[in-house]
């Protein structure tokens, strides 16, 4: 008689209504990551791509670095990977640190290496799931009141040019017909390493997307710039990483940086008032540096 198999206990569970993750341990030292839409995602995950996927995990970026599509379990995204900590954990709990260069710069290889794939003919030039949700939310669209009064209140701050220049960037992102194969949400929350080990991996497939290659190399400088300015540390250190993403990438966005960060940081004040929480104080603070760093 077989003992029926029995679920590993997880490891970590985190998410909000837009994004779910649980890990648990694959019982060979590895680990694996279940990532799926929450309760209030406004469109399901990027269809899995059976021929796509193979292409993407023989991409060899770099030394200790790959790019992990995951396989499709139902709605969710199942990723089986080295370890149980992502890039922004280990900044939002250890803060700043020049260790993390590495996976900054494996990060840049990797998204180098996915921006060689041509997109597949099926996959046309749409924005990607998040640019969508920022374009709608711009255009006065959001479906959540709190993410509306957080547009209402950001649109009064801001004043109209600096508005108008926060749509135009964002624009960059939908309306460009010179696209690579994206990763469509390259955030720090998707890369999985461990310091000291060597090993970054890229969890892939949720967002892909045929986009400008800005989108990405934005999506990654923009939460950096929001990391270093919401925990603090050393400003040098932090502009290490920045450096070390574009190094791995081997050429910099072709876009001011500070319109990059700007998108990034908008569609995360959106994802926070529309799928965490309503907070005032948080959108006042959101709509003086997104003001600070469109004067720039």
């Amino acid at each position: 008689m077989t003992a029926p198999a029995v679920a590993a206990a997880p490891v970590d569970e985190f998410g909000t209504g837009l994004l779910r993750t649980t890990i648990t341990t694959d019982g060979a030292g590895g680990f694996v990551w279940i990532r799926r839409p929450g309760p209030l995602a406004p469109a399901p995950f990027t269809p899995a791509d059976p021929e796509l996927a193979p292409r993407i995990a023989a991409l060899r970026p770099a030394a200790g670095v790959r790019l992990v599509p995951g396989t499709a379990r139902g709605e969710a995204r199942e990723y089986r990977v080295a370890g149980a900590g992502s890039l922004a954990g280990h900044l939002l709990r250890d803060g700043v640190h020049p260790r993390l260069a590495p996976a900054l710069r494996g990060l840049g290889a990797a998204l180098a290496a996915l921006h060689t794939l041509p997109p597949p003919a099926s996959r046309p030039a749409v924005p990607s799931r998040g640019l969508a949700r920022l374009d709608a939310w711009l255009r006065g669209r959001a479906p959540q009141a709190w993410a509306a009064q957080a547009a209402a209140v950001l649109r009064e701050r801001l004043g109209p040019d600096r508005w108008a220049a926060l749509c135009s960037w964002a624009a960059r992102g939908v309306g460009d017909d010179d696209v690579v194969l994206a990763h469509g949400a390259p955030g720090l929350g998707s890369v999985v390493c461990a310091p000291g080990s060597g090993v970054t991996e890229i969890l892939v497939g949720e967002d892909l997307c045929a986009a400008p290659r800005h989108t990405d190399l934005g999506w990654v400088i923009g939460e950096l710039v929001e990391l270093s300015w919401r925990l603090g540390g050393d400003a040098r250190t932090w502009q290490g990483l920045t450096d070390a993403l574009l190094e791995g990438y081997g050429r910099g966005p072709g876009v001011p940086w500070n319109h990059l960060a700007a998108v990034r940081i908008a569609l995360h004040l959106h994802d926070f008032t529309a799928y965490v929480a309503w907070d005032p104080a948080e959108c006042e603070r959101y709509a003086h540096f997104l003001g600070y760093l469109i004067d720039l």
